[in-house]
C-alpha cells in the first residue's frame, strides 16, 4: 500500500468519523462552557465525549497505519482477518466504554428520591386526568 493509498484510506474512515466528531466537539464546548451551572455529572459527559472525540480521530489513523503494517507483515488472509477482527473488538469495547461513560453522567448527583415534592393538581387538573 502506497502513500496515496494511505492518505485516500484515511479520508476515507475520516469522514465517516466526521459527523460524531462534529457533536462532540459542540458537546465538549458546551460542558466546559457550562461547567459552573452543571451538576457532576459534567465531568462523566466531558470523559465520555472526550473520548469519543479522540476515538473519531484515532480510529481513521491506527486502522490507516495497521493496515498498511498487516497487508506487509503478515502471510495470510486468516491471520489479517483475525487480526482486524481483534482491532474491531478493541474499538467496540472502547465506544461501549464512551457509552458507560455517559451513562454514569446521566445520574450521578442525583439523589433517590425527587428533591421538590409535585404540588397537588387542582380541581379542574385533576378531572382532567381522569
Amino acid at each position: 500500500m502506497n502513500n496515496t493509498d494511505q492518505i485516500k484510506a484515511f479520508f476515507s474512515m475520516f469522514v465517516t468519523q466526521f459527523p460524531i466528531l462534529l457533536v462532540c466537539l459542540a458537546a465538549v464546548i458546551v460542558i466546559v462552557a457550562k461547567w459552573n451551572l452543571a451538576s457532576r455529572g459534567s465531568m462523566w459527559a466531558l470523559l465520555g465525549f472526550g473520548l469519543t472525540l479522540i476515538l473519531c480521530i484515532a480510529i481513521p489513523v491506527v486502522q490507516t497505519v495497521v493496515q498498511s503494517w498487516v497487508i506487509q507483515n503478515v502471510e495470510t488472509i486468516a491471520q489479517r482477518a483475525s487480526f482486524f477482527a481483534g482491532l474491531s473488538i478493541l474499538w467496540s469495547v472502547l465506544r461501549a466504554l464512551t457509552y458507560a461513560l455517559l451513562l454514569v453522567a446521566v445520574f450521578a448527583g442525583r439523589s433517590a428520591s425527587p428533591s421538590a415534592p409535585r404540588p397537588p393538581l387542582s380541581r379542574n387538573e385533576s378531572t382532567r386526568v381522569a
